[in-house]
Parts: C-alpha cells; sequence; structure tokens
C-alpha cells in the first residue's frame, strides 16, 4: 500500500522524492525506483546520511520521505533531532515494521521507536490502522509544514470501519463504534494495528452482553490528553493498547492522566515488556503480551473482576 501510494503522490508532485538505506524493495520502492529513477535515492547502508540527505533536499524545497524500518530508526535519532526536528525541516519518515516484526527475531522488533522520538520537537507520529488512513496520512504529511514519522507494521491490511474515512485533524482521533444496540460501558483506546485487534476483542465482549467501544488515537504525539480523560470519564472502564514497549508508551501516560481526573475508575495499559522478543509469528509475539483480541479482552475482564 505504501509503495503504491508514492506512485500516485509523485505523479501529483514533483517535489515528492524517496530515500531508503538499501531496502528499495523491502519498504516497498522497487516500482518508484523504476518509474523515477531520477527521484529515488538509495544511500546503501548508511541510514545516519539518508536523513541529513532529506534535511538538504527539503532545504531546497523538495518533499523527501524517507522509508527506514523502525528497528533501524535507533540508528538515526541525532540527524532527525538536530539536522531536520530543531529546523524545521519538512522530512517525512515512512517508518515500516514497526510494532511486532515477524519472523526476523531479536534484532528488528519495532517496539522503541516510539518512546525514542516522541521528545523531538516539532515531530507530528502518526499510525495508521489500515490502507486508506496510510494514505491519507502520507498526503498530510506532505503538506505539513514540519516533519512527520508515519509508523506502520509488517502486516496485511485489515478491513476499515466508515469511521475510519473521516478526514485527518491534527491530534485527534475517532471514535469507533463496534458496539451495537445499547450505550457502551467499556471503552479500548488503541493505534494503529492495535485498532483491528480492538475491534475484535469488543466483539468477544459482545458475546458476553458487555458493549464495548473503540477509540482510535491516529496521532501518536500530538495527543490531547484532556478530551482523552473526558472520554474516558464516560465509560465504566477502559484499556489501553499500544504495539511497543509499555514503560514510557503514550499508552501508559494515557492511563495515568485518566486515573488522575477519574479516581476510581478501572484501567489498564497493555504493551511490551523490556525484553528481546523472539523469532516468531505476527500472532504469536502479539500474544506474548496480550495484544491481541483475547488478550485484550482478558484484560477487560480483568478489570471488571
Amino acid at each position: 500500500v505504501f509503495g503504491e501510494a508514492m506512485l500516485t503522490l509523485a505523479g501529483e508532485d514533483e517535489r515528492v522524492v524517496a530515500v531508503t538505506a538499501a531496502m528499495a524493495k523491502g519498504t516497498g520502492l522497487s516500482a518508484f525506483q523504476a518509474r523515477y529513477p531520477g527521484r529515488f535515492f538509495d544511500v546503501g547502508i548508511a541510514e545516519e546520511h539518508a536523513v541529513t540527505l532529506a534535511a538538504g533536499m527539503a532545504a531546497g524545497g523538495l518533499r523527501p520521505v524517507v522509508a527506514i524500518y523502525s528497528t533501524f530508526m535507533q540508528r538515526v535519532f541525532d540527524q532527525v533531532h538536530h539536522d531536520v526536528a530543531l529546523c524545521g525541516h519538512p522530512v517525512v519518515f515512512a517508518v515500516d515494521r514497526a510494532g511486532a516484526v515477524p519472523e526476523d527475531g531479536e534484532t528488528h522488533q519495532g517496539i522503541y521507536d516510539i518512546q525514542a522520538y516522541r521528545a523531538v520537537p516539532g515531530l507530528a507520529m502518526l499510525t495508521p490502522a489500515g490502507a486508506s488512513e496510510l494514505v491519507a496520512a502520507l498526503r498530510w504529511a506532505l503538506l505539513r509544514n514540519g516533519p512527520t514519522m508515519i509508523r506502520f507494521p509488517k502486516a496485511e491490511c485489515p478491513p476499515e470501519p466508515d469511521e475510519m474515512h473521516a478526514a485527518l485533524v491534527e491530534g485527534q482521533g475517532v471514535l469507533i463504534k463496534a458496539s451495537a444496540g445499547s450505550a457502551a460501558s467499556i471503552l479500548f483506546i488503541v493505534s494503529g494495528a492495535m485498532v483491528d485487534q480492538a475491534i475484535q476483542a469488543a466483539g468477544l465482549a459482545a458475546n458476553d452482553g458487555l458493549a464495548a467501544d473503540v477509540y482510535h488515537l491516529r496521532f501518536l504525539k500530538p495527543v490531547d490528553h484532556g478530551f482523552i480523560q473526558a472520554l474516558a470519564g464516560r465509560y465504566k472502564a477502559v484499556v489501553l493498547a499500544e504495539e511497543g514497549v509499555l514503560t514510557g508508551s503514550v499508552a501508559a501516560e494515557l492511563a495515568g492522566c485518566i486515573c488522575t481526573s477519574n479516581p476510581g475508575l478501572p484501567v489498564k495499559a497493555l504493551g511490551f515488556d523490556e525484553r528481546p522478543l523472539g523469532h516468531m509469528g505476527r500472532a504469536a509475539l502479539l500474544g506474548t503480551a496480550n495484544l491481541d483480541a483475547q488478550g485484550l479482552y482478558r484484560a477487560l475482564k480483568e478489570l471488571l473482576g
């Protein structure tokens, strides 16, 4: 989906260029390389150079999209912060293989990028939950006058509810009504690929007579904490989940805010532990942290006693 979107956007705007670090095929840019060879830049295994090159391109009026696996974004913090963000350059980072990465072992897990980049000044961070949102996120980022990170997993695109086709507004999410009939009493607050898992978990809850809603953050930065606190106050229990390490996560931070403003409200935040993840399939990886639908529902039942 990312590769096809890049072809479309490059056809609409000649300023769009693609930069990658020896991962043209892996990031889905092979077709872009073939169609726009003069606008494609593979710097080899030199992610640091890719980012600083993109900063220069943006300073010169281009709209660079830098496609790098999440695990390799660990190499470029200095360049993203110093060369891009402090200068306010409109560079788009397409962070591929974000979250649980199947069949690649400990070295390629994309569970650390959120904490690493949340503090970078002026950087917006989006987590599209499906194909149409990924395309919308790219369009939004290319129009933004500043750096943007779009993180997405190595996974199949799930079905998207109609609510996910709403226009992107910086810092705002979308409430997905997964419950039917009576007003929902439970809320899942999730982002990115966790949306589909939460919708499935809401279905499991419905089978047990529990009505659940799903709120998709869309943005991990910025986040409207006040809105989330007020939204959570309408429910009897809240489960938050994030496809990254739980320590320092947006989910953990929001859980704390919700508890502060709604004392007594049962709240649970889920994410990966601070330990390496082994070589296994995506479903198994999510299951290790209760980030699959069954795990989300188990957390909900524990909250409700």
